[in-house]
């Protein structure tokens, strides 16, 4: 091969070059201070989502070389493709969207990487976030992919945000078992002795949501000092055993 060629060549694209390098010095400083100010390690969303945008940076330049290599000019690449844009758009406008969408929750601060939440039905860690599709980790260790237009459109739950870190069970008990709420919200506190340095004092409370029919429905609620789904679910368990436990010996009241 000619180097002379084939430095002539490079110097044609020149431009290209310069471009990459721009792009990526951008990036480093961009993390550089955003990890120096927020003084943070792991990669976070703003992380993930420069690069994600580097990456769609990076394939725009890599796609107007190779129009170039290929001796098709700018000005010929946008004057033929404004004939078919339209339709181009109808196509992919659900991946257009959810790319929007993706970069929406990289660099917005209502969700982070590691937040618990619920989505719908879905409830779970957030793993990562794309340009597609964000993935949950479920509480059953189960990967739980969702589209981004269907997470920003569905109702969401961030517990991670909850200043409180309160967390409830509800449950119904029939009216015949006639069991005194005093006494059942001590059983339940008394249960959870064991997690006490977990759970924020005070915060234990039983409550009679309504009654229907023959049912009397309870909500017991409580606090977590600091937020963790594997510490929740195990206080959960210990609650809704203690529950069955007491229901099992009341007797219903005989008329």
């Amino acid at each position: 091969m000619d180097i002379k060629w084939l430095f002539s060549a490079l110097v044609g694209y020149k431009e290209y070059f310069v471009l990459l390098f721009l792009i990526f010095a951008a990036r480093f400083l961009a993390i550089g201070i955003y990890k120096r100010r927020k003084k943070v390690k792991a990669k976070d969303n703003y992380v993930i989502g420069l690069n994600n945008l580097t990456y769609v940076l990076l394939s725009i330049l890599i796609f107007f070389f190779i129009l170039q290599l290929f001796g098709i000019t700018l000005k010929d690449f946008f004057t033929s493709i404004t004939i078919i844009a339209a339709a181009l758009a109808i196509v992919f406008k659900d991946y257009i969207l959810n790319g929007l969408n993706g970069m929406l929750l990289m660099f917005g601060e209502t969700l982070q990487i590691g937040d618990h939440i619920k989505v719908g039905d879905h409830k779970g860690t957030i793993q990562n976030i794309t340009l597609m599709n964000v993935h949950l980790n479920s509480d059953d260790e189960d990967l739980i992919i969702i589209p981004n237009n269907t997470f920003v459109n569905s109702e969401i739950t961030n517990y991670s945000r909850n200043p409180r870190h309160n967390s409830s069970i509800e449950f119904e008990v029939r009216s015949a078992q006639s069991i005194d709420a005093i006494k059942l919200e001590d059983q339940l506190i008394k249960a959870m002795e064991a997690e006490m340095g977990n759970i924020r004092q005070g915060s234990q409370r039983l409550r009679i949501v309504e009654f229907k029919n023959d049912l009397v429905h309870y909500r017991f609620r409580f606090g977590l000092q600091q937020y963790d789904s594997k510490e929740e679910t195990r206080i959960k368990q210990i609650l809704w055993k203690e529950i069955l436990r007491i229901i099992n010996v009341q007797k219903p009241v005989k008329h």
